[in-house]
């Protein structure tokens, strides 16, 4: 099978070509099946051995590549065929997704493997004095991993955001052509990526996680907002413009949404509309998600109401975007969803009986858990590695 190269970003210009065209099909091959032996990885890229071997002598003297240290024994006879992998000791991008109420902030191998992460409530305050701060605070994480190379830092965010020019737009948070890219290159001093919040998360599945094989795969989150994104070949879409929003997804709920409708998706399953139910019902004295799953485990009825009814909004959206997209793989995330293993079930039951396509099996969680957000800023500035690494390392 020859591997596909995630595209997510422009040419660079000054660099690229075939050369670099060639270090990306080998560095994506050994992400989506390393360990590789060249042999192996000439299969998967259709590149010729010379081509291959130059470009991983090359890629291992930039730190991406390593050779293991023990070939295996096969029994054949002639040189020891020495796989390469990701080399997860030298190089690391850093992450950060800014939420509504909770910041993230993390660190990541090439492999995908967090480091480790850090989670601060959003500052308050205008969104250039926001930014400011919460780059001090990555400037001081990132101190502690002087071994590390870091080579860059990806943002994540709600919203709309120009790729292109760094610019956020984010509704809840007040902001509006927020220069995002500026204020944080200033203050770390590298390199900085901006993306959707949702995009990025998507992008950590066909990247690390179960859309990596997929041919078509269809990414559904919710947590305190939701969002969706499509992915065919491996290659994520982006539509011209804005983001597409699922935020008005009409999921059939009575729940009023700013908008001036009844039963929009995200005014139905937002984080903070199930704990303004839940107060105003009388079942918590104040907001807190995990108080609600504890109390509803414990058996209040209200409690498991409000929480099932959430599940039953989320199933039906999923199946509708199933049943439009009608992908091989549904990729289940936010909070929302792994943080209530108890109604995964409500949740497979209302798709069931809302999709009209036969059901093979073809959901599932995604297995970053509650690192989702720190994986997801980090996913996008490492595929921009995959796409570009002589550019991303300082190559020309």
């Amino acid at each position: 099978m020859t591997v596909r190269v995630l595209s997510t970003v422009r040419d660079v210009p000054g660099t690229g070509g075939v050369r670099e065209a060639n270090a990306a099909a080998v560095l994506s091959a050994i992400r989506a099946y390393g360990p590789l032996s060249r042999r192996a990885i000439a299969r998967h890229t259709s590149l010729s051995m010379p081509t291959v071997s130059r470009q991983v002598s090359t890629l291992i003297e930039l730190g991406l590549l390593s050779e293991l240290p023990d070939p295996p024994l096969t029994g054949e006879v002639g040189r020891p065929t020495v796989p390469v992998d990701l080399n997860s000791d030298v190089i690391a991008a850093c992450g950060v997704h800014i939420g509504v109420t909770t910041t993230t902030y993390g660190l990541s191998t090439l492999r995908g493997e967090l480091l480790d992460s850090e989670r601060i409530p959003t500052p308050s305050g205008a969104p250039e004095e926001v930014l400011r701060r919460i780059a001090r605070e990555v400037e001081a994480f990132l101190g502690d991993w002087p071994e590390r190379r870091i080579i860059g830092v990806g943002l994540a965010i709600g919203g709309q955001v120009d790729v292109e020019r760094g610019l956020l737009d984010h509704e809840p948070l007040g902001w509006h052509g927020v220069p995002a890219r500026t204020i944080m290159e200033e203050i770390t001093a590298l390199p900085v990526y901006v993306d959707g919040h949702v995009p990025a998360m998507a992008t950590a599945e066909l990247l690390f996680g179960e859309a990596t094989h997929a041919r078509s795969a269809l990414y559904f989150y919710a947590r305190e907002m939701v969002g969706a994104a499509v992915a065919v070949g491996g290659v994520l879409h982006r539509g011209p413009g804005q983001s597409g929003s699922i935020a008005h997804l009409p999921v059939g709920s009575d729940v009023l949404c700013p908008c001036g409708r009844t039963g929009c998706l995200e005014a139905t399953v937002s984080e903070r509309s199930v704990l303004e139910r839940a107060v105003r019902a009388g079942v918590l004295d104040r907001p807190d998600i995990r108080t609600l799953h504890e109390v509803a485990a414990a058996g209040d009825a209200i409690a498991h109401r409000i929480l099932t009814e959430r599940a039953h909004a989320l199933g039906r959206a999923v199946a509708l975007l199933r049943d439009i997209v009608n992908p091989e793989l549904v990729v289940l995330a936010g909070q929302a969803i792994t943080d209530a293993p108890a109604y995964l079930d409500a949740v497979y039951g209302a798709y069931a009986d809302t999709t009209v396509l036969p059901d093979r099996g073809l959901m599932t969680v995604t297995r970053f858990g509650p690192d989702v957000q720190a994986m997801a800023a980090c996913a996008g500035l490492l595929a921009r590695l995959y796409e570009r690494p002589f550019s991303m390392v300082g190559v020309y």
